[in-house]
């Protein structure tokens, strides 16, 4: 007996040296100079177990001045279970508490028909390309739980996403308008919330399937200047599309095409340059060749909160794109990530683009 009390005792200092020098390192390394990210997948092979619920929808405008129109204002939705609410990460966790704390005011209208719901919406198409996407074809798609009958609720940034979403999601969607859901806050007596995906695998999910709906065509234009075409983006914008049409190249701005001729074009370009911000996640989406970003020179560095908040979308692509690095222009500027303005070298781009063959 003492021998075998001997020989646990030195089978236990083994394993205790062994968490000793064994850590737990999300990057496998110590340095805490290094910016990331945690994230979680979710396991889709499984059954996911899920209860109904009485959940409140409140919503309120996210960003002002950018609608695609009055249906379609830019707001912010959070579902709430037992006086809860859940973001998925602090960095703004008290801002949009304040939102939504102030937003609980509004007339409830009553939902009593049986409905899915995701624990957050938002109709700003940069993070609804690159939070909810995926997340919504996946579920209204190879969800055998929700059908026609038993719905997802859906928000979308626009018409032609939801003419989009009505046409790939089988008829198992219900689109709430983003001005109609802003006007009320939404109780909901028959619900059941699904878990809410993180950016990476609702953008793999995203890619996973529009790849399978979205095919390339011959005859789609060969050159392509994917911008929203504002001067408050670019300063020389109007210069710079002079030049590019003269070269052969099609402007074009997301909100003159519907979402699958849009996606097809930017499938299917030989030379694609696009500019910086949320009309960069309509290239992330489906595009799988090189293309070129124009970006700022001085958002190569980006604070842990703008990283979160939509640095984090160019990692999706990283090693796909080349960089085209420009000068800001000091006239004006804006704080938030991928929207400095900026002044294009045009003769940068064009040495950058000389020699790729057609």
């Amino acid at each position: 007996m003492k021998v075998f009390l001997e020989k646990c005792k030195i089978n236990l200092k083994k394993i205790f040296l062994f968490f000793v020098n064994h850590k737990s390192s999300k990057l496998g390394i110590n340095n805490n100079n290094i910016q990331f990210a945690d994230t979680t997948i979710i396991d889709l092979n499984q059954n996911l177990l899920l209860d109904k619920n009485i959940a409140n929808l409140y919503s309120y405008e996210f960003e002002s001045g950018i609608a695609s129109s009055k249906e379609y204002p830019c707001i912010e939705s959070w579902v709430e279970v037992k006086n809860k609410s859940f973001s998925i990460n602090d960095i703004f966790i008290y801002e949009q508490y304040k939102k939504i704390k102030s937003s609980k005011n509004k007339k409830k209208i009553i939902i009593n028909e049986r409905v899915y719901l995701l624990p957050y919406y938002t109709s700003h198409f940069g993070h609804f390309a690159g939070d909810l996407l995926g997340q919504i074809l996946y579920y209204s798609n190879y969800f055998p739980e929700i059908n026609n009958q038993n719905k997802l609720l859906i928000v979308t940034p626009s018409k032609e996403w939801d003419e989009f979403l009505i046409k790939f999601s089988r008829n198992n969607i219900s689109i709430y308008k983003p001005n109609t859901i802003l006007e009320s806050n939404y109780l909901f007596r028959n619900s059941t919330i699904l878990p809410r995906m993180s950016s990476i695998q609702n953008y793999l999910l995203a890619r996973n399937i529009l790849n399978i709906k979205i095919k390339k065509k011959k005859e789609s234009p060969k050159k392509v200047f994917l911008t929203s075409e504002r001067e408050d983006r670019i300063s020389n914008i109007y210069e710079l599309k002079k030049k590019l049409e003269d070269s052969g190249f099609i402007i074009v701005n997301p909100k003159n095409y519907e979402v699958i001729e849009l996606l097809t074009i930017i499938k299917s370009a030989k030379i694609l340059i696009c500019e910086k911000a949320s009309i960069l996640n309509n290239v992330h989406l489906v595009r799988d060749e090189k293309y070129f970003l124009l970006s700022s020179k001085t958002e190569k560095i980006l604070n842990k909160k703008l990283f979160y908040g939509a640095g984090i979308y160019k990692e999706f692509h990283r090693g796909l794109f080349q960089e085209i690095y420009c000068d800001d222009d000091p006239k004006k500027q804006d704080v938030r990530a991928f929207k400095k303005r900026i002044n294009v070298n045009i003769d940068l781009l064009f040495n950058e683009i000389k020699n790729i063959n057609l």
